[in-house]
């Protein structure tokens, strides 16, 4: 029985630990590459572009997001400019205000 519930422990902890959400205040940042949310001077992809379509150019905001190895939402397929917009990666918007 202890150990079932030690198993049942640990899986609960990775399980948590890998759909780690970040809230953070960020500055919507868009150009010809794409959608970002930037924070302490770190651009993130956005994935799921309908959540900040409303939101305006360099607006501040408040997010929950988790971080994502490949983009499959909104932003996947897009056409974008050839530009390189250095970022630190995919994310989906959880949360915004």
């Amino acid at each position: 029985m202890k150990k079932i519930f030690l198993v049942l422990i640990v899986f609960v902890i990775l399980v948590t630990s890998a759909c780690k959400k970040e809230k953070n205040t960020a500055q919507v940042v868009r150009d010809c590459t794409g959608t970002y949310l930037r924070i302490d001077n770190k651009d993130y992809q956005v994935c799921n572009l309908e959540k900040v379509e409303m939101i305006a150019d360099d607006e501040l905001v408040t997010a929950t997001f988790i971080k994502i190895n490949k983009c499959n939402g909104s932003a996947n397929g897009i056409p974008v400019c050839k530009l390189l917009h250095a970022n630190e990666g995919w994310i989906e918007i959880v949360k915004i205000k």
